[in-house]
C-alpha cells in the first residue's frame, strides 16, 4: 500500500496527531485494533488508537510525556507509572478486568489512546507479527493483517464492529 493510499485510509487529524507524536518522541510502540485495520484497508469508524508499547522506563517515560503535551489523561484515577510495576498490571486485568488502560481528552473525547495490559498483547509477544507502515513523513509498526485476525477471532464474543474487521481480514489476510 502506498503512502498516498495509506494517507486516505487514515481517520481525520487526532490519530495522525497522537502517531506522530509517539513517532518523532522516538517510542517504541505497535498500533492495533480497528485503527490497524483501517490502514490496512478497511472501511470503519474506531473511536480510539490501540496501542502496545514497550514497558522499559526509558520508552514508557517517552510515552507518558506524550501523552502529557497532548492533554491525553488516565481515564481510571490510577498513576499511570505504576504501571511499570507487573503486579500492578497483574492486578488491573484479574481483579478489574481491564484489557487496556485508556488516556482520553476530556475536552475532544475522540482523542483517545488504549494501552494494552494483557501479556500476550505486550510489545515484545507482538513485535514479530508488526510491520513498519510510512506514514505522513513518520514510520510507525503496525500489526499484520494475520495477527489482527487472530486477536478478533478471540474476541468472544465479537462485538459488530470485530465482525466486520474479521469479514475484512480474512478477504485480505493474503494480499
Amino acid at each position: 500500500m502506498s503512502v498516498l493510499e495509506i494517507k486516505q485510509k487514515m481517520p481525520s487529524n487526532p490519530y495522525t496527531e497522537i502517531l506522530a507524536a509517539l513517532a518523532t518522541a522516538d517510542v517504541d510502540f505497535i498500533l492495533g485494533g480497528g485503527l490497524a485495520c483501517v490502514l490496512h484497508g478497511a472501511e470503519r469508524v474506531t473511536m480510539d488508537a490501540d496501542v502496545s508499547v514497550l514497558m522499559s522506563p526509558g520508552n514508557f517515560g517517552r510515552f507518558l510525556n506524550v501523552m502529557h503535551r497532548l492533554g491525553l489523561q488516565p481515564r481510571v484515577p490510577v498513576d499511570p507509572k505504576s504501571l511499570l510495576d507487573a503486579r500492578v498490571i497483574r492486578m488491573l486485568v484479574e481483579e478489574k478486568q481491564a484489557l487496556v488502560f485508556s488516556f482520553l481528552d476530556p475536552n475532544r473525547p475522540i482523542r483517545q489512546v488504549d494501552l494494552f495490559l494483557r501479556t500476550d498483547l505486550s510489545f515484545e509477544i507482538l513485535l514479530p507479527a508488526a510491520e513498519w507502515v510510512d506514514l505522513d513523513g513518520f514510520r510507525i509498526r503496525i500489526l499484520s493483517k494475520a495477527k489482527l485476525l487472530d486477536l478478533k477471532l478471540a474476541i468472544q464474543p465479537p462485538r459488530s464492529k470485530d465482525a466486520v474487521d474479521i469479514e475484512f481480514l480474512r478477504r485480505h489476510v493474503h494480499q
